[in-house]
């Protein structure tokens, strides 16, 4: 079963928009792969793990040995939005299948410190921003839908208040 977050930016309650560079910077060390998709893109993003003890560093199959590598990933599917000028735009993104590595959450709160943002998922008490001027910016039916906004100032919050719903 997969699980989903959604990021999205806002302004006076419409959807908002912000250069698609400001994601790519923030998740750039992680991104593994790209693809264009029908109105965006697909990133994959990978996050180095220690292997757990209970985990061989090796595995044998049909007698050769193969390393044996954890990773902590995530899938994001992100809107591009059309525009006139020479620099893409985004008013959001969706991640597949959240990565639990500090680094993806440290990227998602400077995006949502840096945009009029929310990030949210389903569940109860499942809207975050990143600071508290984005909640006047957020559409109406929204706080009734998802609970009051919670404003995160540590990366580790955001994975919290997931952990929490």
């Amino acid at each position: 079963m997969s699980f989903e977050i959604f990021f999205h930016s806002y302004e006076r309650g419409q959807p908002g928009t912000f250069p698609l560079s400001e994601v790519e910077s923030a998740f750039q060390a992680a991104i593994v792969h790209r693809e264009p998709s029908r109105n965006g893109f697909f990133w994959r993003l990978e996050y180095p793990v220690l292997n757990p003890p209970d985990v061989p560093p090796v595995m044998e199959i049909n007698g050769r040995m193969y390393p044996v590598v954890v990773s902590d990933g995530s899938e994001v599917y992100i809107t591009v939005q059309s525009g006139t000028d020479s620099c893409p735009t985004t008013d959001g993104f969706m991640v597949k299948g959240p990565a639990s590595h500090p680094d993806f959450h440290a990227a998602l709160l400077r995006l949502l410190q840096t945009t009029h943002s929310a990030l949210f998922w389903p569940g109860n008490n499942s809207l975050v921003v990143g600071q508290i001027e984005s909640i006047q910016h957020l559409p109406e039916g929204m706080v009734e839908s998802l609970g009051e906004p919670f404003v995160v100032t540590e990366p580790r919050q955001i994975l919290e208040r997931i952990r929490a719903s």
